[in-house]
């Protein structure tokens, strides 16, 4: 079965959704930043209307001192509610409250068609092995990262349902210093970056992608029921936080009899 790919929109679920703990930064946590933290609680205030839409935060002072944190954590937790559109700054009047609910809109790249394979319905992720690694060599230049960078390497499968053969295999990269917050099932029916940006408190603004024809190796072809050396697509997907700090990187490797690259174009 092909999987058919087509540009589109699609939404990614936001950092902020479903927050259960109204004083998260009083009780901290080992596996979450505390600007993070400081979002969350600064989102719980606007959700409950302690900030109403219209109105004015605290200076980045009077926050840094009624929450007990720096001011670098204030500028980095406002700039994750400015990212979700929660609020705006502007130089001389302050921070202002524009929802109380963020958009969830999300706008891929021009080429983020590959996008639809990993959110399809109807398709099944397995999660076959994870590990630590430190990523030295070839991996480094492959993951563009420095040498000795921690990751936590999630092997992975998609399925078409009612297909036998593995649409693709997918190698998943996540930052070791955030991938101690996740809890990962054995399969998941949706997008895994979703369930990492919800887990891990990180914000994916920011997805570079790259597609180029690759041939099969032996391992490879193995797992995906296919002849060595034949002809496949690699997409390789790096996600960025904010800042512009890569948090993510999954390499998804497609038999070329298992799909076809459709792309409708429009003219300006």
């Amino acid at each position: 079965m092909a999987a058919k790919l087509k540009v589109e929109r699609t939404t990614l679920p936001t950092v902020l959704d479903a927050v259960d703990d109204p004083d998260l930064l009083a009780k901290g946590s080992s596996a979450t930043p505390r600007y993070l933290l400081l979002a969350r609680t600064l989102y719980n205030a606007i959700q409950s209307g302690a900030h109403p839409v219209g109105s004015l935060l605290p200076t980045e002072l009077d926050l840094a001192l009624q929450h007990g944190v720096s001011r670098q954590t204030v500028r980095q937790a406002m700039a994750q509610l400015r990212q979700q559109g929660l609020v705006s700054a502007r130089k001389g009047v302050g921070t202002r409250i524009e929802a109380k609910q963020p958009p969830r809109r999300f706008s891929y790249s021009a080429m983020s068609a590959s996008d639809l394979v990993e959110v399809a319905e109807g398709t099944e992720l397995s999660i076959h092995a994870t590990k630590i690694v430190a990523a030295r060599g070839k991996l480094a230049s492959e993951l563009g990262c420095r040498a000795n960078h921690r990751w936590l390497h999630i092997s992975c499968s998609r399925t078409v349902d009612g297909e036998s053969r593995l649409l693709s295999w997918i190698n998943v990269y996540v930052d070791g210093r955030v991938s101690s917050a996740l809890k990962l099932p054995s399969v998941l029916r949706a997008a895994l970056f979703a369930l990492v940006e919800k887990q891990s408190g990180e914000t994916f603004v920011e997805i570079q992608q790259e597609i180029r024809a690759t041939n099969l190796d032996a391992e490879l072809a193995k797992r995906l029921d296919a002849e060595e050396g034949s002809a496949a697509l690699e997409i390789t997907r790096r996600y960025f936080s904010t800042g512009r700090r890569l948090i993510m990187i999954s390499i998804n490797t497609l038999p070329s009899d298992r799909f076809f690259y459709s792309v409708a174009m429009t003219r300006d």
